[in-house]
């Protein structure tokens, strides 16, 4: 009698976090072993003064899936439901929306993406977890940013890190194609650290 012989084959799990100042970082996403990348930007201060003043009702919210090159007119659609007058600051909101919405197809190689603008003034995903997308682009406008710690870490707060707010994050999902399984958790912050509601930007790519 002769026994099967079975390979085994670990678990590869993609950990690291790539930081850089410039856009192209998010392409890193791509990288073996890069569960997120972060482009460690600031809003410019005008921006953040007009959206810090705005009150809750006039931050404007958004649903939708399109292509990407309808992104930013989108945008400008919810700032008009939300009743907010054109100006400078309005126009570096939807730009941005749009330019990030390019960056997502750019790196993950799709033609269209799930947006969301979120307002909320309570933890929207207070738990530690994966999305079940392929990869999220994060950008908190107003309020704290994103949290994020390696899997198994998740009670060691000397572990967790913050997006900063203006900074833009790509992580990867638990629908990630290929082998790697993301290592990396993130969650919603406790609204009291940023005071008051929360703005922040969800674009997922769509085949």
């Amino acid at each position: 009698m002769s026994l099967a012989q079975t390979s085994y084959q670990p678990q590869l799990h993609a950990r690291d976090v790539l930081m850089g100042r410039e856009p192209e970082i998010l392409e890193d996403i791509n990288r073996p072993g890069i569960a997120a990348s972060i482009w460690t930007r600031t809003c410019n201060q005008d921006f953040q003064d007009w959206v810090d003043s705005l009150p809750m009702e006039q931050l404007p919210e958004l649903r939708t899936v399109v292509p990407v090159h309808l992104a930013e007119a989108a945008a400008i659609a919810a700032c008009e439901q939300a009743q907010l007058s054109p100006s400078p600051e309005r126009d570096m909101l939807t730009g941005d929306v749009g330019a990030l919405a390019l960056i997502v197809s750019k790196a993950l190689d799709v033609q269209q993406v799930r947006i969301r603008l979120d307002v909320s003034d309570e933890v929207m995903c207070p738990k530690f977890h994966v999305d079940n997308v392929p990869a999220r682009l994060l950008c908190t406008y107003r309020g704290a940013g994103t949290e994020y710690v390696p899997a198994g870490a998740e009670e060691d707060a000397r572990q967790i890190s913050k997006v900063k707010r203006g900074a833009v994050g790509l992580f990867r999902g638990g629908a990630w194609p290929g082998d790697e399984r993301t290592g990396l958790l993130h969650r919603s912050p406790d609204p009291a650290a940023g005071g008051g509601a929360r703005l922040l930007l969800v674009i997922d790519p769509v085949d």
